[in-house]
Parts: C-alpha cells; structure tokens; sequence
C-alpha cells in the first residue's frame, strides 16, 4: 500500500457499463496482476479535460461509494444512481471495485486494504481530481458500509505520504457493525483477532465523524437491534450517530430495483443530512 498511481485516461467506451457511462474511470490500485477501478461522477460545471472545466479552480466534496454484497460478489454499479444524484448536487461522487471473495478468493480485511487505498487515493490525486481532501464522505451497504466505518474507527490506519484515509462523515446503509461469531459476516474474516481489529462496536470512542445509519426493521442478514445499540454506544460517546430505519423492510430495500419510494426516500436523507455538513445547500426537502 505505498504506491499511489496517478489518474489514468478513460477507458474505451466498449468496457463501461452502462451505469458507469458519464463517469471518468481511473485504476487506482494495480497489485498481482490486479486492477482495481474508480469511476468518478462529476458535476457539469466541472468536468475534467472538456470546455466545462471549472474556471474557478474551486475543489468540490467528495462521497466515495463502496458496494455491498457480502465482500463475495461484485457489485460495482449499484451506488451509480446515487452517484449520479450527488454529481448534480455539486459533488464528486465515486463508485470503486475493491476484491471480493468470488473472484479474488479474497477476505474482508482484503477488501478493507482495498477501501483505506481507495481513499489514500484519492487524497493523493485530490487536486488532479477537483476533490476538497477536507470534505470526503464515506458511504456503503452492508460489508460496504462496514468498510466506511472501519475506515473512520479502526484506531490504526496506515498514512502515506502524509496522507490519512479516514473519511470526514460516514453513511452506512443495511450496515455490518458487529462482526462477532453469532453473524453471518464473522465466518468471512479470515480469524477471530482480524474479525475484531475490524468490528465496529470494539471501536466506537469519542470524537469519531458525524454518522448517518439507515436500516430495515427487519433485516434478517444485519439485525436491527445491533444497530439500534451500537447507535447508542456512539451516542453515549457524544458523537453524532443519527439513524433512519424503515419498517417491514428487509436487507436489500434501499436499492431502486427493490422500491423505487424506499430508494428515493433513502437517497433524499443521505442528501440532508450531507447538507447538514454544509458540503452541498440544502433543498426544499432538506430544510
């Protein structure tokens, strides 16, 4: 983890999905003969290398999407939409690849040096890719959003060339907070001391970034009631841990193709409460 490429051109037009089309893919890491990209979403205003580049040189926020899916199965456009929406709320939003167990034989902590490069990355490369390095959100699903809060809360992070990989705020949606063995993500770490060096509940203290939480109700993969106590322990810590949950939902029903309303209603809270942070103005249902 102690190289950091710099932006890459686009790839050819016959590689992106159709998702990630409008986006400007880099590689922001290269190991073992394995690339790992980042598409980043801009706003009109800003695009790099066209005639609506910035003139201002103004450096935007950031939101740095990672996907769920259990770290076994690639799901690299599900945040495009969300993307997409910040991009036109005057952020850079970015949706990455990190390994995952299907195709890498990977673990979580594989995917977990895969999120603190990302964002090492993008630091690096901050004044390149029109990114403020001082208002970075990080957001995720599921071992995604678990990802997001281990970068936040792990208490020793690798810093290269000064740069730190923790996030200035954190959404975790469906989130894993507490990898212990009554889980079902525990049994993905490769050993118990790993599963809890990255277990979000053995790392929650005072002064960690604001937090958004959204969950269902009845989530059979990420219970409810972990997140309802680990929202408590961040509190009680006196850090802002703010939680939406939804009832009668289950895992997977913040994603458009699930409910088009859960998505909706899901992304216009990610949006306030990153208003909230002053990062982008609020809106009418903001306010």
């Amino acid at each position: 983890m102690n190289v950091l490429p710099q932006p890459t051109t686009p790839l050819s037009a016959e590689r992106k999905l159709e998702l990630l089309n409008g986006a400007y893919p880099h590689i922001y890491q290269s190991e073992d003969g394995i690339d790992l990209h980042a598409y980043c979403f801009y706003p009109e205003d800003s695009k790099p290398n066209s005639q609506q580049d910035d003139q201002s040189g103004e450096l935007k926020p950031a939101i740095l999407f990672f996907h769920g899916g259990l770290w076994d199965v690639s799901m690299v456009t599900q945040f495009s939409p969300h993307a997409m929406h910040f991009a036109s709320r005057g952020m850079v939003a970015i949706v990455v690849e990190y390994r995952v167990s299907a195709v890498h034989q990977s673990t979580p902590d594989d995917a977990f040096d895969d999120a603190q490069m990302a964002m090492l990355w993008l630091r690096h490369n901050h004044q390149e890719l029109g990114i403020d390095p001082k208002r970075i959100v990080a957001a995720g699903s599921a071992g995604g959003a678990h990802m997001a809060l281990s970068l936040a809360m792990r208490k020793k992070l690798e810093v290269v060339d000064g740069y730190d990989p923790r996030p200035q705020a954190v959404i975790g949606v469906s989130s894993f907070v507490h990898t212990n063995r009554r889980n079902v993500d525990h049994q993905r770490f490769p050993n118990a001391k790993v599963s809890s060096k990255l277990n979000p509940y053995h790392n929650v203290r005072r002064k960690l970034p604001p937090t958004l939480m959204i969950h269902g109700k009845v989530d059979t993969v990420a219970p409810h009631y972990m997140i309802v106590e680990f929202v408590r322990m961040m509190k009680r810590k006196r850090n802002r841990c703010d939680l939406i949950d939804f009832d009668a939902c289950n895992h997977s029903f913040f994603n458009f193709n699930v409910s088009p309303e859960h998505f909706e209603i899901t992304l216009n809270s990610m949006d306030a409460f990153i208003a909230e942070l002053g990062y982008i103005p609020p809106t009418e249902y903001g306010q």
